[in-house]
C-alpha cells in the first residue's frame, strides 16, 4: 500500500455529503441572519486585507467528521489591536492588560453571538475545544 493510500484510509474523513450540504445551508441562513442583524459576517478563507479590515465575525463549515466537525463562528478583533496582543504575547507581557482585555472581549462575544443565535430561533454553544477556545458551534437552525 503506498503511502497517499494509508493516507486516505487512515487519515482524517468527511462528513457525509448530506450532511455538508444541511452545514452549508445552516452556515447561509447563519450568516444572512447576522448580517441583517449588524454585524459584519466573512466566510473562512476569505482574506480581506488583513491589515485594514475590520474585525468581525468568521464564518467556518469544518467538513471532518470528528469532534472539530460542524458550524463554527469566530470573533476577530481589529486587526490594529490583534497585532498588539501578537506583539505583547510575542514579547511576554503577559500581565499586559490588553491581552486580558482580549480574551475578556472574546469570552463576552461569544456570549453575545449564542444569545443572539438563541433569539433567531437557533441551537448553539461556546465551544469547550482547545483549538477553538473562544467560538461558537451552531448546531441547527430555526424550526
Amino acid at each position: 500500500m503506498h503511502a497517499v493510500d494509508a493516507e486516505k484510509e487512515f487519515g482524517p474523513r468527511s462528513l457525509g455529503a448530506d450532511e455538508i450540504e444541511r452545514l452549508r445551508q445552516l452556515a447561509g441562513a447563519v450568516k444572512a441572519d447576522l448580517s441583517r442583524s449588524g454585524l459584519v459576517v466573512r466566510d473562512a478563507g476569505e482574506e480581506p486585507d488583513r491589515l485594514t479590515a475590520p474585525g468581525g465575525l468568521e464564518i467556518d463549515v469544518d467538513e471532518v467528521d470528528d469532534e472539530a466537525g460542524g458550524l463554527w463562528l469566530t470573533w476577530e478583533l481589529h486587526p490594529s489591536v490583534r497585532r498588539s496582543v501578537r506583539e505583547a504575547v510575542q514579547q511576554r507581557r503577559t500581565g499586559d492588560p490588553l491581552i486580558q482585555a482580549s480574551v475578556d472581549v472574546h469570552e463576552r462575544t461569544a456570549e453575545a453571538i449564542v444569545c443572539m443565535l438563541d433569539a433567531l430561533g437557533y441551537e448553539a454553544e461556546r465551544s469547550d475545544a482547545s483549538h477553538r477556545p473562544f467560538a461558537v458551534r451552531v448546531l441547527t437552525g430555526p424550526c
